[in-house]
């Protein structure tokens, strides 16, 4: 629950930086050095920021879909005979959270 939470959050914060000084004018990069040159108010700074979060989020995510499989498991049931989409999703957690 947490995760959805501060995903939510980070969201509104991307939203709200789109109609602070007149939205984040950097491009599809959000760095450097199109953030630097142009961009004197802080959306861009709250654009960053709010991205951040939700990859924060997405983290956080995927930790808990990892624990909850292996605390949902049976003990005489192995990772190799959990269905295909159980063992799928827990590979893309586990990647995404190897990535960091």
């Amino acid at each position: 629950a947490l995760s959805f939470w501060i995903t939510f959050v980070a969201l509104l914060m991307v939203y709200q930086s789109f109609f602070i000084g007149g939205g984040p004018g950097s491009s599809w990069t959000f760095y450097p050095p199109l953030s630097v040159e142009g961009q004197p108010e802080m959306s861009l700074d709250v654009m960053i920021l709010g991205l951040h979060t939700v990859g924060i989020g997405s983290l956080l995510g995927a930790i808990n879909f990892m624990v909850t499989v292996q605390n949902m498991r049976s003990i005489a049931v192995t990772l190799d005979q959990i269905s295909m989409f159980v063992w799928t999703s827990y590979l893309t957690s586990f990647l995404l959270v190897l990535s960091v």
